[in-house]
């Protein structure tokens, strides 16, 4: 996920501190507090705290322990979503994703088992085409006490109270998270299987953000997660199988310009070509240059995509009946030097996160043809910047 995922390094950092004291006293954000959410690209403007690190060169990137957490760095993220169906073949989707926020470059001397500069960010997700719905849900936590956190060796585990990943095994992952609702438990318990190696994004995991030294993060992508296990909604339990994708992300940067949200999409193709690709927008509808995307042969090779090398257009739209915000829905993009033309549609339209900010988090179907062959398969897209102030809650 760009910059996430799920929003960027920096929106998910300036609205966790906005909500900080009421998650430090232990209260629910209410929803005067969601105004954090109003105009977070304005706020990214200015600079980031000089004391925080920053991703100015490729670093050797080491597993599990790079799985893990970097507190020196402002922000991080792991992010999974997977596009699953059931025994009849029918679609689902989920989300499950991490944040952590550092408060200040260092952690003070203190003793309190309470005491921390991290916080914790969750959000849950399910799509059930057979139900035509989509449910979302968000946590916040201080970094202490056992509540929230997050470990690379000798296993990694990131954890918000029971919203969990864990891993279980070499390249082996379990996912669990678990929600009570009038309408009965909305949950997921997954398992994940590696079947590639990481995937490194931009310049061997440096991805830029903007033309300044140090606007950049790391990002790396786990691809072709072959998963199984059983997701439940509204109390239904249902088993499913399917492919999850993971993002993990760490940096300290800021928007560049006059950028005013992302287009973000991931795509798993079942003759085993990957993409990620995505463009920043700016105010007068044209895309930033410093974003780069990836692209994944079914051989291992990786070609890294700039904005020249792809052809994105939007086909329709829709309006959210909750919030009115109008969002681009089916695309077409063209890969003209790869010989790659996809459509890609929602499995359901209302895929909107209406939690803590408001975006578009949404499982895809995708079809096309690659070098006349016909393909088809099944990705993930990310939409935000399109509510304006109407993004707050």
């Amino acid at each position: 996920m760009f910059s996430f995922p799920g929003l960027s390094v920096q929106t998910v950092g300036w609205t966790m501190a906005a909500l900080l004291a009421m998650v430090l006293a232990g209260c629910s954000p209410r929803a005067d507090a969601h105004q954090a959410s109003a105009d977070v690209v304005a706020e990214l403007s200015g600079p980031s705290d000089p004391g925080f690190a920053r991703a100015l060169a490729p670093r050797p990137l080491v597993f599990p322990q790079d799985h893990g957490p970097h507190p020196e760095f402002a922000t991080e993220w792991w992010y999974y979503t997977g596009n699953l169906q059931d025994p009849e073949g029918q679609d689902y989707g989920y989300q499950l994703t991490f944040f952590r926020t550092a408060l200040a470059p260092q952690d003070p001397d203190r003793p309190s088992r309470w005491a921390t500069t991290q916080v914790y960010m969750a959000h849950f997700a399910l799509t059930s085409a057979p139900a035509g719905r989509h449910v979302a849900f968000d946590r916040f936590s201080r970094g202490a006490a056992g509540l929230a956190g997050a470990q690379g060796v000798p296993t990694f585990q990131v954890w918000l109270e029971d919203w969990q990943v864990q891993q279980v095994g070499p390249g082996r992952y379990r996912l669990q998270a678990r929600e009570p609702t009038a309408e009965g438990l909305m949950a997921l318990d997954l398992d994940l299987r590696e079947t590639r190696p990481p995937v490194l994004h931009g310049d061997r995991g440096l991805s830029q953000k903007g033309p300044e030294p140090g606007n950049a993060s790391y990002y790396y992508s786990l691809v072709n997660l072959e998963t199984t296990g059983v997701l439940t909604f509204a109390g239904e339990a249902v088993s499913v199988q399917g492919l999850s994708w993971m993002d993990h992300e760490f940096g300290t940067s800021a928007l560049s310009g006059d950028a005013v949200g992302w287009d973000w999409f991931s795509a798993q193709l079942d003759n085993g070509m990957v993409l990620m690709f995505g463009r920043i927008r700016n105010a007068d509808g044209s895309s930033q240059p410093h974003f780069e995307g990836t692209l994944l042969y079914p051989d291992g090779r990786q070609v890294r995509l700039a904005p020249e090398d792809f052809e994105l257009r939007a086909l329709g739209s829709w309006t959210s009946p909750q919030t009115g915000i109008v969002y681009p829905q089916g695309w077409q993009v063209r890969f003209p030097a790869h010989g790659l033309e996809l459509r890609i549609e929602p499995i359901v339209a209302d895929q909107e996160m209406r939690v803590s900010f408001v975006y578009y988090e949404g499982a895809t179907r995708i079809w096309g043809t690659f070098q006349g062959a016909p393909v088809r398969g099944r990705g993930f897209v990310e939409l935000t910047g399109y509510g304006g102030r109407r993004s707050a809650r």
